[in-house]
């Protein structure tokens, strides 16, 4: 008998505790974070008469500060791509196309796309959810920073004098200004800093010229300027690193 009394109440104070639990819930949410991103970006203005479409890869550090949403954040973002329109090395090319290196054979020279975009942003979450746990909703920053891209000329044998060093800068179209960035997407930002995410559609509209004294394959300089555009979706993974500001809550 003595028995079965210690078992009902050794079952009513399980079920109890399971009931009514305390958590440690955040009331404000303001995390630093560690961003890491991935874009794929097509072109735009005149900077599409040089690329092709392009990806981006990037990280950043931000600030997010919740429940009022406002975001500040620095990025940088390496641009890179395969499809070159403009032949900067034509003049070099035989009748069939291709390029005799210093051994008198035929060379193997890529054309790539190559750039750099660093900035800063600040912006809101609009919110559409918040259950305790996940905070979400429309992320939109505007920011502004600098933009940078040439034409990457790719030795691979390393066999072309006229390519090697100084040489190649003759020929890269070394562009750079100042830029406007936009970004419009979904917002995730978990409490317990496991899950913070967001994915959108982001532009970049560089103002920029040519840095170059002058371009070897025209023997002119190049003074135009230029409006180079990007635009296209971006996935970014933020690691929360610092937050604060915590309050029980208990839950039944």
């Amino acid at each position: 008998m003595k028995v079965k009394i210690f078992f009902g109440i050794f079952l009513l104070a399980f079920f109890s505790d399971s009931k009514a639990q305390v958590r440690n819930l955040p009331t404000k949410f303001n995390p630093l974070s560690i961003s890491a991103t991935l874009g794929a970006q097509i072109p735009s203005g005149d900077l599409a008469t040089r690329f092709g479409n392009s990806l981006a890869a990037g990280i950043g550090i931000e600030y997010t500060q919740i429940p009022s949403g406002w975001v500040f954040n620095i990025e940088s973002a390496y641009i890179f791509g395969t499809i070159v329109k403009e032949d900067v090395l034509k003049l070099l090319r035989t009748t069939d196309g291709n390029i005799i290196n210093d051994l008198n054979a035929y060379a193997d020279v890529s054309l790539r796309q190559r750039g750099l975009y660093t900035g800063a942003n600040v912006g809101k979450i609009f919110k559409l959810h918040d259950n305790g746990n996940r905070f979400g909703g429309i992320r939109l920053t505007l920011g502004g920073g600098w933009l940078y891209h040439k034409i990457r000329i790719q030795d691979n044998q390393d066999a072309v004098a006229q390519l090697s060093g100084e040489y190649a800068r003759g020929y890269d179209r070394f562009t750079a200004g100042v830029a406007l960035n936009q970004f419009v997407g979904y917002q995730m930002v978990s409490r317990d800093r496991t899950i913070n995410f967001y994915v959108g559609f982001e532009a970049i509209e560089g103002f920029t010229k040519n840095q170059r004294g002058f371009n070897f394959d025209t023997g002119l300089r190049d003074d135009r300027k230029r409006i180079d555009i990007l635009y296209g979706v971006k996935v970014g993974w933020q690691l929360a690193i610092f937050t604060n500001q915590k309050a029980e809550e208990i839950e039944y």
